[in-house]
């Protein structure tokens, strides 16, 4: 049921999904701005800024990022947030005003469409022949109109930039085949593969299906490197949405999958309203699978030599682990069992630092 009101309620995956937007910038945005004088911040979808018991919503929250960081950022960071809804807009924009923002942020609330919006400023980009600022785009739309992979193409052909999309699967699979929300579908996913999928009767493959070719055009036709996806449940344990993340840069990678791992340290990278406890903290204290990360590893590179480098490049880019899921937990077992050899070159005693070669026996 579309929400008219200016503001409503959280709910629980919402806030998951607010906790891996804050944990991701709290990691990049110093990393990014080392670098980099400008950095952009765009929330195409940004709503009022707050919801009925007071929590604050994205923009809110991606601004604080930046405020409460504890190391001070000193790079100019400029935020745009698009809201088509005239009074939520205005909402949003006096809630900015009661912050004292430092000077250099600055921030700018536009009463419009995302796609219209990030069109027009692409175009005086191209006419100038200029590229974006890097830029960390957020794209949480109620339903599935006006998200156009085209934009996502658009946005990532500038590659020091990146993509947070909500992919609204309960949405697409209840409404998606109506006769007037044919164009949305095929302008959503660049494709008209979207239509018999669309037809098919098992929930499970269809859900599967659809998952699937979103990410393919994501990495084929959007040109995005690396792309990575958490799974939000409704009130129903059903697919409510995934979150699609987008990036061309194995850092930003890594990064958001610590802060996905935040949310679920199981590694499933999945939340659900259902079993979610509200007297429960979401960054509760789980084991990761580590005997599914060795048969990945074991089934990867066995029978072979691998430098250090290119298994950790494995665990990051093809897995839903991180880099400290390993080390110590599978690979030093491994070596004391027999399981595997180690050619150090120099590197002291028990390192698997780069360089290292291991042998999968």
């Amino acid at each position: 049921m579309a929400i008219t009101t200016t503001i409503w309620p959280l709910q629980p995956h919402t806030e998951a999904k607010h906790v891996i937007l804050r944990k991701y910038l709290d990691a990049w945005l110093p990393i990014l701005t080392k670098y980099q004088g400008r950095v952009i911040i765009i929330d195409g979808f940004a709503g009022p800024g707050q919801y009925s018991n007071g929590e604050d919503g994205s923009p809110i929250i991606a601004l604080k990022a930046v405020i409460n960081h504890k190391i001070p950022i000193k790079s100019e960071i400029r935020f745009l947030f698009i809201e088509k809804e005239k009074d939520r807009c205005e909402f949003l924009k006096n809630k900015i005003g009661q912050i004292k923002l430092p000077d250099n942020i600055k921030f700018e609330c536009v009463n419009d469409e995302f796609a219209k919006v990030i069109d027009s400023i692409l175009d005086g980009m191209d006419k100038n022949n200029h590229n974006l600022a890097p830029t960390f785009t957020f794209i949480d739309p109620f339903g599935f109109s006006g998200v156009p992979l085209n934009i996502i193409k658009r946005i990532m052909k500038n590659k020091r930039c990146e993509v947070l999309i909500s992919f609204m699967y309960e949405d697409i699979v209840r409404f998606l085949g109506l006769p007037q929300n044919q164009k949305n579908g095929t302008e959503l996913f660049a494709s008209d593969e979207w239509k018999n999928i669309i037809k098919e009767k098992d929930s499970e493959l269809k859900e599967k299906q659809l998952h699937q070719l979103y990410q393919k055009q994501l990495e084929n036709l959007a040109d995005i490197k690396f792309v990575r996806s958490f799974k939000m449940r409704n009130k129903f344990d059903k697919c409510d949405y995934f979150l699609f993340f987008g990036t061309n840069n194995q850092l930003g990678l890594t990064k958001m999958k610590e802060a996905m791992w935040r949310v679920d340290p199981s590694g499933k990278f999945e939340f659900s309203d259902v079993t979610y406890n509200p007297s429960q903290t979401l960054l509760s204290p789980l084991r990761p699978n580590y005997t599914l990360l060795k048969s990945l590893i074991v089934k990867k590179f066995k029978g072979q030599e691998v430098k250090s480098e290119e298994l950790k490049n494995f665990v990051i880019t093809e897995t839903p682990f991180l880099e400290t899921h390993y080390k110590k937990t599978i690979l030093k077992p491994m070596e004391k069992n027999g399981e595997i050899r180690v050619n150090r070159n120099g590197a002291k005693t028990g390192s698997y630092a780069d360089g290292v070669v291991i042998e999968f026996l």
